[in-house]
């Protein structure tokens, strides 16, 4: 891989350039390599329990140079799908930010058993309500949209802790069908959206993560160049392995 092979270069955020509140050592080192060799940055995450302009906040907290229009939530593109397809009356089993997330954009928001669609997101507070007031949703629902699938997601001090998929499994299960469209990381609708932003085609993306099964299998199914974080390579993965995100600028 040679650093002329890409244009872009979309960071994942979680495990990657921090975890929790703590900025990895390295993360703001790296991203300046790549913006002062001319690369568009993008900070893409699977998180949607905080708005696109908490994540910017936080960002910048931490010192890292960013802008509000390079960080892309799994979120926020819930709610892009959902304006460009006229989805209206959504429930939302996630946090109250995901909620205010769609109304800034103006998205029609239900938060009773009569909406038409069912948006789940990633909440670390869903209570066994929560999911009793979704299921009366999801049993009629036109569309069950997921934010992500993933199993699990790093917290604080590297704690892992249960991810998106804790949320909807137990509705895909007790509703008897499957979510009918997931938005985020494996799905390649971060890489479709970035493409057209950027006027760019996929091969000229480099996605920098540390879960082969949302990062590198999005890149995969995408067609974009990936790099894995990882003290521990996945047999199925054929890209490069770092350990660290301040190893990733000697691969270059």
């Amino acid at each position: 891989m040679k650093i002329s092979d890409f244009d872009v270069v979309l960071f994942d955020l979680d495990g990657t350039v921090y975890y929790g509140s703590e900025i990895i050592p390295g993360a703001n080192v790296t991203i300046q390599f790549f913006r002062q060799k001319g690369k568009k940055v993008y900070f893409t995450t699977n998180n949607s329990t905080r708005s696109r302009r908490q994540i910017f906040e936080k960002l910048l907290g931490m010192g890292i140079d960013c802008n509000y229009e390079e960080v892309i939530t799994s979120g926020y593109l819930a709610a892009l799908y959902a304006k460009k397809h006229n989805l209206k009356n959504i429930y939302i089993l996630g946090s109250v930010d995901l909620m205010e997330e769609f109304s800034s954009m103006n998205v029609s928001v239900l938060q009773n058993e009569n909406a038409e669609n069912l948006l789940i997101g990633y909440n670390p507070n869903m209570s066994y309500n929560d999911l009793t007031d979704a299921l009366q949703v999801a049993l009629h629902a036109h569309n069950i949209i997921a934010c992500n699938k993933e199993r699990v997601c790093p917290g604080e001090n590297k704690r892992i802790m249960p991810g998106c998929g804790a949320m909807t499994a137990p509705i895909e299960w007790c509703a008897n069908r499957p979510c009918d469209i997931v938005v985020g990381k494996p799905d390649t609708m971060m890489v479709d959206l970035l493409c057209e932003v950027e006027s760019k085609t996929p091969e000229r993306f480099l996605v920098v993560g540390d879960t082969y099964e949302s990062d590198c299998v999005m890149a995969s199914r995408a067609g974009c160049k990936s790099v894995l974080i990882s003290k521990y390579p996945n047999e199925y993965y054929d890209g490069e392995v770092v350990s660290s995100i301040k190893d990733v600028p000697s691969l270059f």
